[in-house]
């Protein structure tokens, strides 16, 4: 039975967000703000070829190290940040030039989400 079940890297990203942030507020809140966002940017990182399980590998390097620039290591240590993006490129084996082009569409997702103050306090965790 475990066999049969498939955690996908993205979604287990969340889940570790949750538990490092120490709290499922943040991750509950990542997941709504991105979730159909990063969607639509992973079938398209499908779409140019790209095997889905690299996508979403990369969309959670982006959320960590997105989530680590916004926010500090209130949310994600620097160490998880960045040892998330080195992991994506060994996992993938993508040139870095290519996961960089998609890691920073997805940053940009996200700080799109950010222009207001009281959002970006609200998404790190400090009250408005």
């Amino acid at each position: 039975m475990a066999a049969t079940i498939k955690i996908r890297p993205a979604l287990f990203g969340i889940s570790v967000f949750a538990a490092l942030s120490g709290g499922a507020h943040a991750a509950s809140y990542a997941e709504i703000l991105f979730k159909e966002k990063f969607e639509v940017h992973i079938r398209e990182m499908v779409a140019d070829g790209i095997p889905r399980k690299n996508a979403e590998y990369i969309a959670y390097a982006a959320l960590a190290r997105g989530s680590y620039e916004l926010c500090g290591d209130h949310l994600f240590p620097k160490s998880l940040a960045y040892g998330s993006y080195q992991q994506t490129l060994e996992e993938t084996s993508l040139p870095q030039r290519v996961v960089n082009r998609h890691v920073r569409a997805f940053e940009g997702i996200m700080k799109a989400e950010f222009q207001d103050e009281r959002a970006l306090m609200q998404y790190c965790g400090s009250k408005p």
